[in-house]
């Protein structure tokens, strides 16, 4: 169901109350459906600062995310320590963000979106710089292990806090822009890398992605407004809420008396059982399994992908420059996969692994053209990264708000498993097969999510992708 407005631009779920004041007539809003005032909106300045914060964020943890992968060859070299050995310490930093994701995301739920996040960001970011001074593989990868956790909160609650202030429509391809950020600010740790890191040495990488996430948070208390939907859940936010409403609609008169409504389900109680309940079980085991299976074969490529094509001939700088490109693909794919996710549903984002398989294998064949090589990268970023954001985006609109941040939380906690996996088994497998054959396995994780993704798109409830209003 689509919401219209009236002629009048007040939308059907609002109430006028008219009074004389001075012999004239004067109406004001006696109460406001919230969603709907969303749905309704076009947006203006109000909706665009947040998603520019949104990015910021998203931008500086998608650096952060994959810095340790960067900073791999310079750190194996300089410490002669061995690869399968620091695939464990990538994989114990995602272990973290698991842990962040599932047991500590649900507290955007119960505290609100915008502390959650602001708190993510000091944490991996103070987390993150001290990783700058580590010395032993053990202390690098405690650092990264706490700095995961970080993210593993802030992430889902950005995606919850962009997709509660986007209107049906177009709320996947708001969160894809979002993801932007997130591609480009990985992309930028290679940028570095090539530019800093042989002048300055491999710490370089941590005090950047560790300054700008506390500056940001500072920031971020000021300018950053909390969900209108959590708030407006908790009953006893009204001028919190008013001023909110007044930001997004400012020509509507609101008084003392105007209520705040929204019409959505609210239950107590352990919010993870929620997943499972109201005929969602089904959604959300096809949700974990597709995380799981994408992000097997995503950290398998963007840990493993420079230090694997460097170990097949290429060019050290080559293959820096490869796995920027494959996350500069990722920014050109996110914005198609999305805009087809909110026109067609998840069938969109089955396709996208599906034509990602071939793509990933092809790679393994490349590497005797630079040129062929850099344009495959190029389209497996855009095919596994635009797919994988196309999951996150699924995440943060099928579930309703009171346990929005938990179910995008635990959709990327469990799939986390996967991301662990993927560079575990790099590691494991990277001095024992040929590369043609390592990146065959690679794609085999993507075919399996092809499929998840189908029957996802067939399970019960998962149609309402496409009809948000349903559902959140």
């Amino acid at each position: 169901m689509r919401w219209r407005p009236r002629r009048s631009g007040i939308p059907h779920e609002h109430t006028l109350k008219s009074k004389h004041i001075d012999g004239r007539m004067e109406q004001t809003v006696e109460s406001i459906d919230v969603a709907n005032l969303i749905e309704t909106r076009k947006a203006n300045w109000f909706h665009i600062s947040i998603i520019v914060w949104a990015c910021a964020i998203m931008a500086l943890e998608g650096y952060d995310m994959q810095v340790l992968s960067y900073a791999a060859p310079f750190i194996i070299k300089s410490w002669h320590a061995d690869r399968a050995v620091f695939g464990q310490v990538i994989g114990l930093g995602l272990v973290g963000y698991m842990l962040g994701a599932t047991l500590l995301s649900h507290l955007g739920d119960r505290f609100g979106r915008k502390r959650s996040i602001i708190s993510g960001c000091l944490l991996f970011g103070v987390f993150t710089f001290g990783t700058a001074y580590a010395t032993t593989l053990p202390m690098l990868a405690s650092l990264r292990f706490v700095a995961g956790m970080g993210l593993g909160v802030s992430i889902p609650n950005t995606i919850a806090l962009a997709a509660e202030y986007s209107a049906s429509k177009v709320r996947a391809f708001t969160i894809g822009c979002m993801f932007i950020g997130y591609t480009l600010g990985g992309a930028l740790g290679g940028v570095i890398a090539v530019r800093y890191v042989s002048t300055r040495g491999w710490p370089v990488l941590f005090q950047v992605g560790g300054v700008a996430p506390v500056l940001l948070a500072a920031i971020l208390i000021f300018k950053l407004p909390e969900s209108v939907r959590f708030l407006a859940l908790q009953r006893d936010r009204r001028e919190r809420v008013a001023a909110i409403v007044a930001r997004l609609a400012p020509e509507l008169a609101i008084s003392p008396a105007t209520r705040f409504i929204l019409r959505e389900e609210r239950h107590e109680g352990l919010p993870v059982k929620r997943l499972f309940t109201d005929g969602r079980a089904m959604m959300t085991s096809l949700l974990w399994l597709a995380f799981m299976a994408s992000l097997i074969g995503h950290y398998f490529l963007t840990s493993w992908l420079p230090t694997v094509l460097a170990g097949s001939g290429v060019s050290m700088a080559h293959a820096v420059l490869a796995g920027s490109l494959f996350q500069v693909g990722g920014g050109f794919g996110i914005l198609i996969v999305t805009r087809f996710l909110d026109r067609r549903g998840i069938i969109a984002i089955a396709g996208t692994f599906a034509l990602a398989t071939p793509l990933t294998v092809l790679i393994g064949f490349a590497g005797a053209s630079d040129v062929l090589l850099m344009a495959i990268v190029f389209l497996a970023g855009a095919c596994v990264i635009g797919g994988q954001v196309g999951l996150n985006a699924v995440s943060g609109i099928v579930y309703p708000t009171y346990i929005r941040s938990t179910g995008a939380g635990w959709a990327f906690g469990v799939g986390r498993i996967g991301s662990i996996l993927g560079p575990v088994l790099g590691g494991f497998l990277i001095n024992k097969l040929p590369t043609s054959v390592l990146f065959t396995c690679a794609a085999i994780p993507m075919l399996c999510c092809a499929g998840a993704a189908f029957f996802l798109g067939r399970a019960p409830k998962s149609g309402a992708v496409r009809e948000a209003p349903v559902l959140s």
